[in-house]
């Protein structure tokens, strides 16, 4: 009987200090540096692209080097979680290729080469049968920012520019 009552005493005196611990976290939070925000990081190029963009100028150029200008019309929109779409019409040349406008999904962008790289294409013509290989997930696009424009520029394999699409921020 001494027994059970010295249980019970001491189970009674231990009870309260049990009952006042708080729980800790079971994984400590990772501590991780500032996000870089300098001119050339990818944060501030994020920036830059953020927003709504409408095509200023659609250019086709020749495997001998030549720009031509062709007729389109097209919107271009970036939002903060990395997605970037493309919505265009091109009136001037009908063979060209209708994904050089019409594109959309996530984006990796790199500041160092000036390039990004869907991660996701869709569009009308997703069938891969029907799509040049070059303009697959995997393809990279090369940007510059000229004043208030945007210019992209589609290269082939071999690096040869293809098309030069140049953006204006909508107002």
């Amino acid at each position: 009987m001494r027994r059970t009552t010295f249980v019970l005493i001491a189970v009674a005196l231990a009870l309260p200090l049990l009952q006042g611990c708080k729980a800790a976290p079971r994984v400590r939070p990772v501590k991780a540096g500032d996000v870089d925000t300098g001119a050339q990081s990818t944060e501030a190029v994020r920036r830059q692209f953020l927003g709504t963009w409408d095509l200023a100028s659609l250019a086709v150029t020749s495997p001998a080097g030549d720009a031509t200008p062709v007729e389109a019309t097209g919107r271009m929109q970036y939002d903060e979680f990395g997605n970037l779409s493309m919505r265009g019409t091109i009136t001037g040349n009908q063979n060209l290729d209708s994904s050089v406008l019409n594109v959309s999904g996530r984006i990796v962008i790199d500041p160092v080469t000036h390039t990004f790289r869907f991660q996701a294409v869709t569009g009308p013509d997703t069938d891969a049968r029907r799509i040049d290989p070059q303009l697959d997930a995997a393809h990279v696009r090369y940007y510059e920012f000229v004043g208030d424009q945007l210019k992209t520029t589609v290269k082939d394999a071999k690096g040869a520019t293809t098309a030069t699409a140049t953006w204006k921020r909508a107002s």
